[in-house]
């Protein structure tokens, strides 16, 4: 393919990702978050012994971003307050208030159900098919860019 064709494709890519993108940010508006904060809720929810590290290495957000989201969820409630990991000292362990553990499961559970039923739409071959697609191209995308390749 050439050139200018691979840039149209990239673009499109990226403008869906935006998109998506917008429709979580509208989604967190929805239910009195920010589009961060939902990012943040979701990390938790999933992880069983989650740190701030962790959600910093899952999210991509600096490390003030995320004290600032946990300190919020503290301050409502959400959270408890954090406790040191016997393992690590310098790791703390965010967990749930049971009110944070209903709240987050009606807000994960509904952005869950959203998800696939998105998916299902697609149908299971081709939403697997879209996975492999996107993680093939990631791990190009990381090749060029770490080795600095050019094509």
């Amino acid at each position: 393919m050439n050139k200018p064709k691979l840039i149209k494709i990239s673009d499109l890519i990226l403008a869906n990702h935006r998109e998506i993108s917008e429709l979580y940010s509208e989604y967190a508006k929805s239910v009195g978050l920010t589009f961060s904060s939902l990012v943040v809720l979701s990390i938790l929810w999933k992880e069983k012994d989650c740190t701030q590290s962790i959600i910093m290495k899952k999210s991509c957000f600096p490390k003030q971003t995320v004290n600032t989201i946990i300190k919020s969820f503290i301050k409502q409630g959400i959270l408890n307050e954090l406790t040191e990991l016997k393992s690590d000292k310098r790791n703390k362990l965010i967990k749930f208030t049971d009110f944070g553990k209903k709240y987050a499961d009606d807000i994960m559970l509904e952005i869950q159900n959203a998800e696939c039923y998105a998916l299902d739409m697609v149908g299971e071959k081709k939403a697997r098919m879209l996975s492999d697609i996107i993680a093939e191209y990631k791990n190009n995308l990381k090749l060029v860019i770490n080795n600095k390749q050019r094509i």
